[in-house]
């Protein structure tokens, strides 16, 4: 039921904008955008997490979603988060969603902060697992730095803190990413349900 909300919320929000302005492929601007995709990949590594039974190798991260144009200055928009990440006892995923507020410092250079909800984390229970939130510098939506934290709900504590910091891939780059990504993810989904 919940995936079903997010899908047709971020459908609504497509038609809307597309109803009611300019949308662009890739924010620029000097255009009258006013609205865009997100198309995020994000390479990360951790740098701080707790000794627990599960702990983090590196993390490939896809945030997919819709950023409209508030002004000059900021955006505003919901994403979708998709997380594999290699850990001590194999591969695991986070499927969880986020609202993503940017700032232009110039024409090149913008922050990006995204709060959010991780709702499932394969290796913990069922359900809502835990927050997310991500501090971003980008340059023109082609590649940026990323740091990320993570409170995960365990079965050992109450949440685990994981700290990581990744190199994002925006724009053409990161859509790219994304769909090898959602490719070969798919491939190793099947091959590891044959085992």
């Amino acid at each position: 039921m919940k995936t079903n909300s997010v899908k047709f919320g971020l459908l609504l929000l497509v038609i809307v904008s597309t109803v009611s302005g300019e949308v662009c492929i890739r924010y620029d601007c000097s255009s009258n955008c006013t609205s865009y995709p997100i198309t995020d990949f994000y390479f990360g590594l951790p740098v701080s997490q707790p000794d627990s039974m599960i702990t983090r190798d590196f993390d490939m991260t896809t945030s997919l979603g819709w950023m409209f144009v508030l002004n000059d200055s900021y955006d505003l928009g919901p994403s979708l988060l998709f997380s594999a990440y290699r850990s001590s006892d194999g591969w695991h995923s986070q499927l969880g969603i986020r609202g993503k507020l940017r700032y232009h410092i110039d024409n090149d250079f913008h922050l990006d902060l995204s709060p959010g909800l991780i709702l499932t984390d394969s290796p913990f229970p069922d359900g809502f697992t835990g927050y997310t939130v991500e501090f971003s510098v980008g340059w023109k939506d082609w590649v940026g730095i990323a740091t990320r934290l993570d409170f995960v709900d365990t079965f050992e504590s109450d949440h685990d803190q994981v700290l990581q910091i990744a190199l994002r891939f925006g724009s053409y780059g990161g859509m790219g990413l994304t769909s090898v990504g959602i490719i070969g993810g798919g491939i190793a989904y099947m091959v590891n349900q044959m085992d």
